[in-house]
């Protein structure tokens, strides 16, 4: 599959984050150059561990979720579905994002890739290609990689902010402390930036949202 190499440009970008630090470890450069730009960009924070953790460890991980939006200038909204459990529900979760997608009117959203090796993810992408029906979404989807990885066709060079990316991981440290993702996901940008010759790199496959469509169901049928 051709690679493409893409150029950070100031748009409006959505980020549908099935957990707080998901859009930090698939694209964190990506989101530190947008800010280097001046995009507005709006993440989704999609679930909550409050069922299956400790008040005082939810409410840490929701602050440590808003001082990285802080650091990398994004605004953050907590849509408090139950974390494990959104495939149980797609329908209400494409509802909400319906709405985010009609206020917000996003030039690109980044969804995760809908084969991403977590079940979450896979009913985040899910539920993201029903919520496009009943909007005007003409824009571009980026499937990103998190537990997997994806079927690339665009890459971005995040050299430049690669220690912004490696920062942002760090603030969350609830999540992230007793796991060195850090080090991992920028060991799989290096990899990513090998092919072109590039430092560090993040991985996307970037497509519209019949193809979108095409491989959300595809996925599905298996």
């Amino acid at each position: 599959m051709p690679v493409e190499r893409r150029i950070i440009q100031c748009s409006r970008v959505l980020v549908l984050a099935p957990h707080s630090d998901d859009e930090v470890i698939s694209a964190g450069g990506v989101l530190a150059l947008h800010q280097r730009e001046g995009s507005s960009v709006r993440v989704l924070c999609v679930s909550s561990d409050s069922r299956a953790l400790p008040q005082t460890l939810e409410a840490r991980r929701m602050v440590e979720a808003r001082t990285v939006a802080e650091f990398l200038g994004h605004e953050l909204i907590f849509l408090e579905f139950p974390d494990g459990s959104l495939s149980h529900c797609e329908r209400q979760l494409a509802l909400e994002l319906r709405k985010h997608i009609n206020e917000f009117a996003p030039s690109t959203i980044l969804v995760p890739f809908p084969a991403d090796h977590h079940r979450d993810h896979q009913a985040v992408a899910a539920a993201c290609f029903e919520a496009l029906d009943g909007t005007d979404f003409r824009g571009e989807l980026w499937c990103y990689e998190v537990w997997s990885t994806l079927w690339p066709n665009c890459v971005v060079d995040i050299d430049s902010v690669v220690q912004t990316k490696r920062q942002a991981i760090g603030l969350y440290a609830a999540a992230t402390g007793k796991m060195p993702y850090a080090d991992a996901v920028i060991g799989l940008n290096r990899y990513r930036g090998l092919k072109l010759q590039i430092p560090h790199a993040e991985a996307f496959f970037v497509c519209r949202k019949k193809q979108f469509g095409r491989l959300v169901a595809a996925l599905n049928s298996i």
